[in-house]
């Protein structure tokens, strides 16, 4: 599919090996890809592996990973010098005040610092399976919000497309008429000036077929129609098309701004007027394709 979004955002989570891990990624409009990557302290040498993994669905956009490993516990930990130092404070204040020195194992275990759990952290390689799992359900879950943004921007585009075409075909309509025009609007001028021509004079001739062909658009409405036509056969191919479309938009532009140019005509005008504020939305569309 190649109208795939390059904004978009997703959440994986797995727990394998008695290790949880949690992965988010995000991405926005960038020429070039490039991955950041957030791990936790003593897992950065998994970096790499999870860019890779985010670069296997993407050719394009700024994307942020963001993983979270927590710590498995195990045995709890006693402080025993810890506990009799703060035995034998509690038992000397007992005796200043003139007071029993009651001290059960219920009180020893609320106080603070007296037991721990001891945490093993996994390496990296142990952490690995937990967090592949993870950034690949990520990945899978932050393409499934490229795939329904890029359905969204392709129908606007394809109608884009199609205004465009439009446009086109009112302009072939028009141009053949052009020439013509020119014609009545020259032999009424000379009329005017008081030297009528007859219709067959060479040099009216002339003048009318130098002026065919110097607003001749034909070329450049067979072009926009190439482009228009291209434009739909990319939005049906299977790789990203996101840059050849940002370059036909381009081209589109081009053909627009010669046909205006030579067109000589106020309706041509008027028409690439709207052609060219078209392009330039499709281009400003194409550009958060991927």
């Amino acid at each position: 599919m190649s109208t795939l979004s390059m904004t978009g955002f997703g959440r994986g989570s797995a727990e394998t090996g008695g290790f949880r891990a949690e992965a988010e990624l995000s991405s926005v409009n960038r020429k070039q890809f490039d991955c950041a990557v957030s791990l936790p302290a003593g897992l950065s040498g998994l970096e790499e592996k999870c860019r890779r993994l985010v670069a296997a669905g993407m050719t394009r956009g700024h994307a942020q990973l963001a993983v979270r490993v927590e710590a498995r516990t195990g045995d709890v930990a006693v402080d025993a010098e810890f506990v009799r130092n703060r035995v034998a404070t509690l038992r000397a204040i007992a005796a200043a005040a003139g007071v029993p020195a009651e001290i059960s194992l219920a009180d020893l275990a609320r106080m603070p610092d007296v037991l721990s759990a001891v945490s093993s952290f996994p390496r990296p390689d142990d952490a690995w399976p937990a967090v592949e799992a993870a950034v690949s359900a990520a990945v899978a879950s932050h393409r499934a919000m490229r795939e329904r943004e890029g359905a969204a921007l392709r129908r606007d585009l394809e109608g884009r497309v199609a205004a465009l075409r439009t446009l086109r075909d009112r302009i072939a309509a028009r141009a053949p008429l052009v020439p013509a025009a020119y014609r009545d609007a020259l032999a009424c001028r000379v009329a005017e000036l008081g030297s009528p021509l007859s219709p067959d004079d060479p040099a009216l001739a002339r003048e009318i077929a130098l002026f065919a062909d110097r607003c001749d658009v034909s070329e450049e409405l067979t072009r926009l129609a190439a482009h228009l036509d291209h434009a739909l056969a990319l939005f049906e191919a299977p790789e990203p098309a996101g840059r050849k479309l940002d370059f036909l938009a381009q081209e589109m532009h081009r053909e627009s701004n010669t046909i205006g140019s030579k067109a000589n005509d106020a309706a041509i005008s008027s028409a690439v007027i709207e052609a060219k504020a078209l392009v330039e939305t499709f281009r400003e569309q194409v550009q958060n394709l991927e």
